[in-house]
């Protein structure tokens, strides 16, 4: 009893970090105060597992946050916001098992929290693990953005070479054209010079018709010259312009790669996963060691207490429910003795007033028959004067 006694005064000499951390564990400190301090060094170690859980939260979050807007302010509070909200959340978990006899109950109770918990550790570890295998998330990305390049490089080369051939093409028809110039203006000159063909020399016949074919095929050839550079032109134009957007989506690319949060996941999930769960199941662990300690932890006097305090509670609240019933009750019953009498003095009321009526009609009955028995008399007196009358005449 004087060990009790000790143990609930020195609850005041308790250091700031252990109420921390006993705040950290949902315990109920009221209920700590009568317990054996073996018990708050239990709950403490769970707070503290709590507390530094939502830390590494916040510093694994924090670094996600940072990779994507390259802000040291955004991350800073962002990764604050997220290690108070999983904090909050493993706090709410420890805070919910309760303790007792039943193991199935227990275990009902756990599973759920378990797989919450298994998942909250599985989000905390992803940006860790961008962080510990940065090097190698490096080297795969250089070695995917070099592929990648490659590929447009490969792509925009067939799409130029199109254009090139387009242009070689071009150059050709223009070539033939010349040469069939060329060749005509030849067979011109020769004829105009007698040396070959006719062999007579001067402007004849012959000569002018050659003279004609040649004209007709040197307009032919600069018309299409003139058509041919203007498309060459064109796609040359074409051709630098595919050359610049190629450059231009090969920085835009290994920007991405350098950056991009989502090509890092995809990196990190090409990487061997060994050491990957490694530190999933260690997170893991981490996560669940307070939900574990609670379940696997013996029935002690913090959950004797605390059974105690809630079906204390329980009862009072119960017994408050009754006496709000018992004063509903009798307000009730009172309110029907109420209703009961109005109505009993309504039965008096409608009594007494039908004996009126009975009495009203009673009068005006006996007022109807004096007036018919006085109205009878009078009608037989007045017979009788007639007949009076009626026999002095005679």
């Amino acid at each position: 009893m004087e060990n009790h006694k000790a143990e609930s005064e020195n609850i005041a000499h308790i250091k700031p970090l252990m109420r921390f951390f006993l705040f950290c564990s949902a315990a109920n400190q009221n209920i700590l105060k009568r317990c054996p301090s073996s018990e708050r060094h239990k709950y403490a170690g769970v707070g503290a597992t709590v507390f530094f859980t939502g830390l590494l939260a916040a510093l694994s979050g924090g670094y996600a946050i940072f990779t994507v807007f390259n802000s040291t302010f955004i991350a800073v509070a962002l990764g604050i916001f997220w290690g108070l909200l999983i904090f909050n959340l493993d706090r709410f978990i420890v805070s919910t098992i309760k303790k007792n006899d039943r193991k199935l109950d227990q275990w009902k109770q756990v599973i759920p929290r378990l797989l919450l918990a298994v998942f909250l550790a599985v989000i905390i570890s992803k940006p860790l693990e961008l962080k510990i295998f940065e090097q190698e998330i490096t080297e795969r990305l250089h070695y995917t953005g070099v592929q990648k390049i490659e590929n447009i490089d490969a792509l925009y080369e067939q799409k130029v070479d199109k254009h090139r051939q387009a242009i070689q093409q071009l150059k050709e028809a223009t070539e033939q054209k010349f040469d069939v110039r060329e060749k005509y203006y030849e067979e011109y000159k020769c004829e105009c010079e007698g040396t070959c063909g006719t062999g007579e020399k001067g402007v004849g016949s012959e000569c002018l018709r050659k003279e004609k074919k040649y004209l007709k095929a040197d307009e032919e050839y600069k018309l299409a010259k003139t058509e041919n550079d203007k498309e060459i032109s064109i796609l040359r134009t074409t051709v630098e312009e595919l050359n610049l957007e190629r450059e231009e989506y090969k920085e835009e690319l290994q920007a991405s790669f350098a950056s991009g949060l989502l090509a890092r996941l995809q990196a990190l999930g090409e990487l061997p996963p060994g050491p990957s769960w490694a530190i999933v199941l260690l997170l893991i662990c981490i996560e669940i060691a307070p939900i574990l300690t609670k379940l696997l932890s013996p029935y002690g006097p913090y959950d004797h207490l605390l059974k105690i305090v809630e079906y204390e509670y329980e009862i009072d609240e119960i017994s408050t429910i009754n006496l709000r019933n018992q004063k509903l009750n009798n307000q009730l019953t009172l309110m029907a003795g109420i209703e009961q009498e109005k109505v009993e003095q309504q039965i008096v009321h409608n009594k007494q007033t039908l004996k009126l009526i009975e009495e009203a009609q009673e009068e005006l009955i006996r007022e109807q028959l004096a007036i018919w028995v006085e109205k009878e008399k009078r009608k037989l007196r007045e017979e009788a004067q007639q007949e009076k009358i009626y026999a002095g005449s005679k």
